[in-house]
């Protein structure tokens, strides 16, 4: 705690966007498992709940859903500037739909 009364851990509603290779690519041959894919890169929309400690740069846990041509339940590790804007790496836990 700080003097504010503020904890130093803190959750929120969590939007992102997967720049990479979904789920290793499973779908490479209907044009990869990502939302899109301009110039052989794939973009996908991540939606989910983010927790984090300290106030203006620290590290995040972030379960959510990736949604893309291939659905994945996914978890994401790393880092936030200012509870606003953070970097992470995605992990595909289990597919959606197919």
């Amino acid at each position: 705690m700080n003097d504010y009364g503020e904890s130093t851990f803190f959750s929120a509603p969590a939007f992102g966007l997967i720049v990479g290779d979904l789920g290793g690519g499973k779908d490479k041959e209907k044009g990869g498992s990502g939302l899109i894919s301009p110039f052989g890169i794939e973009l996908a929309i991540m939606l989910g709940w983010t927790f984090g400690i300290f106030r203006t740069f620290g590290i995040t846990l972030t379960p959510g859903i990736a949604i893309g041509r291939m659905g994945f339940i996914v978890i994401s590790f790393g880092i936030h500037i200012q509870r606003r804007i953070g970097f992470g790496i995605v992990i595909p836990i289990f597919p959606l739909w197919v």
